[in-house]
C-alpha cells in the first residue's frame, strides 16, 4: 500500500470519519476486504476455499437428487408367470417378459418388448433414449364405440356454452336455479370436447 502524503504525521483518529472510511475503502480494493455498514472484514483464503468447496458439494448432490425425483414419477409394471400384476421401481430381471414404464403424473406409457432389457424410467423420448410414446388415455377414448346421439348432444351443449352469456341450471344440492360461473362453463366445455373427440371423430 502506498503511503498517503495527505496524512502527514497526524494520527488517523484526527481525521474526519468520512475521510477514514474513504481510506479504508482504498485499502479494501487492494487487500480484498469487504466493507459493510458497521465493520470491515477481510475474507480469509480458507473461508473462500470453504465456500468454493461447499458449492461444488451442493452441485454434486443435486444431480442424483434430481434423477431420483424423476424416477419417483414413474414405475415399472408387468405380469408374472401366474398372470398377476407386478409393480416395482426396477424393471423385471427376466428378459423374456414384456413390461411397461408408467408415469404417475400423466397417462403416458412406454411399452418395452421382451428382449429389450432394462430401460431408463422415462416415458418421454429424448436423444439416446428414443422410443414410441403411448398415451393410454387416448387409447381408451378410441376404444369406446361411437355413439351418434352422444356426439350430437355434446355438439349442441358446446354451441350453447360458447354462444350464451348466462346459462341457468338447477343446483343438485339445494334444488334452486342458479347461473353457471365462468369456471364451471369452461369445465363443461372441456367435457363436451372430450365427448366429441370420443363419439364424433
Amino acid at each position: 500500500m502506498k503511503y498517503d502524503q495527505s496524512l502527514g504525521k497526524r494520527s488517523i483518529s484526527d481525521l474526519h470519519p468520512s475521510r477514514v472510511k474513504g481510506l479504508i475503502e482504498k485499502v479494501a480494493m487492494r487487500l480484498t476486504i469487504r466493507p459493510s455498514q458497521h465493520h470491515y472484514r477481510m475474507i480469509q483464503p480458507a473461508t473462500l476455499f470453504s465456500r468454493v468447496a461447499l458449492t461444488a458439494l451442493l452441485v454434486a448432490l443435486v444431480a442424483p437428487i434430481s434423477f431420483d425425483a424423476h424416477a419417483a414419477d414413474t414405475y415399472y409394471r408387468w405380469k408374472d408367470s401366474r398372470g398377476k400384476m407386478v409393480v416395482s421401481d426396477r424393471p423385471p430381471t427376466d428378459s423374456s417378459v414384456d413390461y411397461e414404464v408408467v408415469s404417475q403424473r400423466s397417462s403416458l406409457v412406454r411399452r418395452v418388448s421382451a428382449g429389450e432389457g432394462a430401460v431408463p424410467p422415462e416415458v418421454t423420448p429424448r436423444p439416446g433414449n428414443e422410443f414410441e410414446q403411448v398415451d393410454t388415455r387416448k387409447e381408451q377414448m378410441e376404444a369406446v364405440p361411437k355413439n351418434p346421439e352422444s356426439c350430437e348432444r355434446a355438439k349442441a351443449n358446446l354451441d350453447t356454452l360458447n354462444t350464451s352469456a348466462r346459462i341457468r341450471i338447477r343446483d343438485q344440492e339445494t334444488g334452486e336455479l342458479r347461473f353457471l360461473s365462468e369456471d364451471e362453463k369452461e369445465t363443461q366445455r372441456q367435457k363436451a370436447r372430450d365427448t366429441i373427440r370420443v363419439h364424433c371423430e
